[in-house]
């Protein structure tokens, strides 16, 4: 009778159970300090969305306020992202002109936990290859302060040219807003960026302590489930992200798919492992 390898054995078997214990007290840290930092940059946000507007006078010294500043456009440039979708080839880099550049696709309005993302996506090719390219509009914006390049909508960047008069928002040192030619964008400021990370590395936390409890064995971490769970911390991340601040209901339905193709994507995993 043939005998079992060394590492069949190991990868299969239970881990110690202090090395389990270790793993959840580890996992449960981490979810205290997911959960501190998640509620910090909630109240940060919060306290953002209560702003009052800067009068004169006031500034980053006295009540935090979001302070309105004359801005000018110097200039503006758009391109395209693109990936390739084939098993030759490669990653095609980013297309960058000044100006509105001719082709084909479907421009679609957009939205990122980060603030603006708009742009257009177009498929080339046929077959098993083939490249999807996303489109992207930006302009420079100069304030007294500073100077950036933002992201914009489309139709901000048809109607927006150099020279033209802006008006930036800005909440301590941040962009939050920029208006041009009746054409508003809006950008989160950086703390309620942070809160989709700390919320994915808090679930993920949670299903690393529940499987270091009831498993522990590697087979099961190291599998299509235990891939499967890295979207679905993510999908509920995201999710819970846009219950604390709100969201396009677009968006809301493109997170609800993922995350409930993750969870359906895992427990079949599950089942047939």
């Amino acid at each position: 009778m043939g005998s079992r390898g060394y590492g069949d054995i190991w990868y299969r078997e239970r881990l110690p159970r202090w090395l389990r214990g270790l793993l959840v007290i580890a996992a449960g840290s981490v979810v205290l300090l997911c959960g501190q930092q998640v509620a910090e940059g909630y109240e940060a946000t919060m306290e953002y969305r209560g702003a009052p507007v800067c009068r004169s006078g006031d500034g980053d010294e006295g009540e935090p306020c979001v302070r309105h500043e004359a801005g000018t456009v110097l200039d503006r440039r758009t391109g395209e992202h693109c990936t390739s979708n084939g098993t030759s080839g490669g990653t095609a880099g980013s297309i960058t002109t000044g100006g509105i550049t001719a082709g084909g696709g479907m421009n679609t309005a957009g939205g990122t936990m980060g603030g603006v993302m708009a742009g257009g996506v177009t498929t080339a090719g046929g077959g098993g290859g083939g490249t999807t390219c996303t489109r992207h509009y930006d302009l420079r914006v100069r304030w007294p302060g500073g100077t950036a390049w933002l992201d914009v909508g489309s139709e901000t960047y048809d109607d927006a040219g150099k020279g033209d008069r802006a008006e930036v928002r800005l909440w301590r040192g941040e962009v939050v807003e920029l208006r041009v030619r009746g054409r508003t964008d809006s950008y989160a400021p950086s703390s309620q960026q942070s809160v989709l990370p700390w919320l994915a590395l808090g679930c993920l936390s949670l299903v690393g302590g529940a499987w270091a409890s009831l498993s522990g064995r590697l087979s099961g971490l190291f599998s299509f489930t235990g891939f499967g769970l890295l979207f679905v911390a993510f999908g509920v991340g995201w999710l819970s992200t846009m219950a604390l601040f709100g969201g396009h209901p677009a968006v809301w339905v493109f997170a609800v798919m993922w995350t409930g193709f993750a969870v359906f994507w895992t427990v079949s995993a599950w089942r047939d492992g």
